[in-house]
Formats: structure tokens, sequence, C-alpha cells
């Protein structure tokens, strides 16, 4: 059975819907960066946050004033795609519709902000707003309530791999349950100092407000946002391969965890184009050997110099800007490339393809793969 992306939902530092940030990433725009900090530890790191008025729309619904801005992301990319494929964000979905959401650090965040809260003021001033939101599932919960749905709603749990893992479940899911008609997979992450000082301590977080990939590794920035796509039965835009991912158990065996990878991926052609994750750590050592040894010809496109690192967002954002650049035939240029991957594009540029491979290397030891092939 053919799954298909029927619809394309996109919230980043960058713009609001997959049609501003689309724009913004092809004239080569850069997220803003803002400098965050703990008085304690003293030490200070960069994000590309979300400004708040992107997410205002979703704030003013009733079930979501409580929300916080985790949850608020990822129903402003669900109903992105919704609209983007000619449907009406409502209450009445007749449970005809699985909402599967990827997450990678959320619940943490706001465990520890609560009890910092009671550390810091007392019992009695901790926020309950942030209660609800220290649950992994609580915005997949708001997004089925929102759509009426009280029957199929999951969260994946993982790192920047787990989106891909997330549409994979979902086509496995439109391809058991024939009483679905569509699947919803939302990828979502709100950026936190705790987050940064912890991949700092491993040198995988810089304090720069830059960061070079494919070149000098010197660690990442983490950004917030969401990506979603709307997936089902019919569509012009297939996914002709998604895996559940593949473990590799040491930094050394990543690179043939990920070339096993990319081999059963392939297809009797190389793909048009590939969306990679590298982010300025190891990462980017794995894909240059992969892609060099793989696919030396195929362009390649980084998009995380220009958004950050949004871990549990950031697989399913490779793959909105995967389709995307299949749909208007243009492939942005990657921002702060450096110069050991040969087939890296550098400049935004139009091209002609159908098939895109999109790569993601996770930080806890897990690799993943998806192809889409529009027809």
């Amino acid at each position: 059975m053919n799954i298909f992306v029927q619809g394309i939902g996109v919230v980043t530092p960058l713009g609001p819907t997959r049609l501003e940030t689309w724009a913004a990433i092809g004239r080569g725009e850069r997220a803003p960066r803002k400098l965050f900090s703990n008085e304690i530890a003293g030490r200070k790191y960069f994000s590309c946050p979300v400004p708040g008025d992107f997410v205002s729309d979703a704030a003013r619904q009733p079930r979501l004033r409580r929300s916080g801005t985790i949850s608020l992301l990822g129903a402003a990319a669900g109903f992105d795609a919704l609209v983007d494929a000619g449907l009406k964000p409502d209450s009445k979905s007749d449970n005809r519709i699985a909402v599967v959401f990827a997450i990678c650090s959320g619940g943490i965040k706001y465990t520890r902000r609560f009890y910092h809260e009671i550390v810091a003021q007392g019992a009695n001033s901790a926020s309950p707003l942030l209660f609800p939101e220290t649950v992994y599932n609580a915005p997949a919960s708001h997004l089925a309530a929102l759509l009426g749905i009280d029957g199929q709603s999951y969260t994946l749990v993982g790192d920047s791999s787990v989106s891909l893992s997330a549409i994979h479940f979902g086509v496995e899911l439109l391809t058991m349950h024939h009483e679905l008609d569509r699947c919803l997979v939302v990828g979502t992450e709100e950026a936190d100092w705790l987050l940064a000082d912890a991949f700092a301590s491993w040198r995988m977080a810089t304090n720069q407000n830059r960061f070079e990939v494919y070149g000098r590794a010197s660690g990442t920035i983490f950004g917030e946002g969401a990506a979603a796509v709307l997936l089902g039965r019919t569509g012009t835009l297939a996914v002709s391969y998604s895996s559940p991912g593949l473990p590799f158990w040491s930094f050394r065996k990543c690179a043939i965890a990920a070339r096993e990878l990319v081999g059963r991926s392939n297809s009797e052609r190389a793909p048009d184009l590939i969306v990679g994750s590298a982010n300025s750590t190891f990462v980017d050592e794995v894909e240059c050997t992969v892609f060099s040894d793989a696919y030396p010809t195929v362009p390649v496109y980084a998009p995380k110099p220009a958004i950050g690192e949004a871990l549990g967002a950031s697989g399913l954002l490779q793959v909105a800007f995967a389709g995307l650049a299949l749909r208007y035939q243009e492939l942005p240029g990657t921002l702060d490339a450096g110069a050991k991957l040969s087939s890296i594009n550098r400049q935004t540029r139009s091209f002609k393809g159908s098939e895109a491979l999109v790569t993601c290397v996770g930080f806890n030891h897990q690799v993943n793969a998806l192809k889409l092939r529009a027809l």
C-alpha cells in the first residue's frame, strides 16, 4: 500500500507557517539568536526561539489557553498541515484521523521549571500551569482534543531521529487500520537553558551565535519549532521508504549503521537531493562519510545552521523542507557550510528532481532515513 504526504505544516523562528519559513530559507535568512543564561551557574548559550505572536492563533483556542509553548507549537504546525491539505481544522474528525507526536525533552523541561519554582519561591508559588506539560503526551492530548479524537493518539519519545520513526509508525497505522483515513504526524520542541548546558558538558553545544556544518565541529545551537505532515492513501508525494530506525553502540559504529540504513533505502537510482541533519557535532563527520561514498554528486542541504537544532521537531522539519523542495523545485543554500563535503549546496537555486532522501543521526545512538517521491 502506498502512503502519501497530503499536507505539510511548519512553525519556526523564521515564520509561523510553511510558506513564510520556506520563503525566508530561500532568501538565506538566519533565525534570530537569543542569549539565555542561568543566574546560579553563570553560563550563557544562544538559542533560536519562536516569537510568541507566531502561535497566537493557537493560543486563542479555548482548550489551549493554559497550554505551554511546546503544545502551542505542535498545534500550530498541525493546523498548518491540515490547511495545506485543503482541510479545515475542527473538532469533527469522526475519529478517522490518528495523531502521532514525536518529542525529545519537552516533559523534562517543564518538570525542571516546575520544581525550580518550588525551590526558589516555595511550594505555594509553583505555577499549576506548568504541571500538565510535564507529561510527554500533553501536546498530543491537546491536539487530539481540538480535533475531537478520543481514539488513536500516540507519542514517541527519542532523539532528533524520532520524527522519522513517528512517520514510519504513522505509515504502519494507515496500513493496518483501514478504518483510519489519515494520520497527522507532528514533531515539536521548545528550547531550554538546561538542555544546552547538558550538551555543552559533552562538547556538543556552543556558546557562539553560529556554527559551521560539514567543517569544524564546534557544537550546536538549540532552536525550537514544530513541523507536521498529514499522511493519507492518496496524493502526489509518496513516502517511498521509511524505517523505525537503527541503533548504534558507539561513535565508531555510527557510520556503519548509517551506511547500512542508507543502503536499505536504495532504489534503482540515486535521489535528486539529500536533506541532512548536520549540526556541528559528530553527526557531520558521519554524514560526510556516508554521502561521499554513496552519493558523491547528489546535492545536500542542511537546514540547522539557519533554524537551530530542534531535536524532537528536527527530523520532521527536514522532511517538510524536502517535500517543499520537490513541490517548488527549489533547493535552498546551506548557511555556514564547511569544506569537508563537496556536494553541499551553498546557494539557493532551482533544480529538477522527483526524489529526496532525508537522513537523521541522533544524539542517543539512533540513525534513521526516509525517502519522498513526487509523482
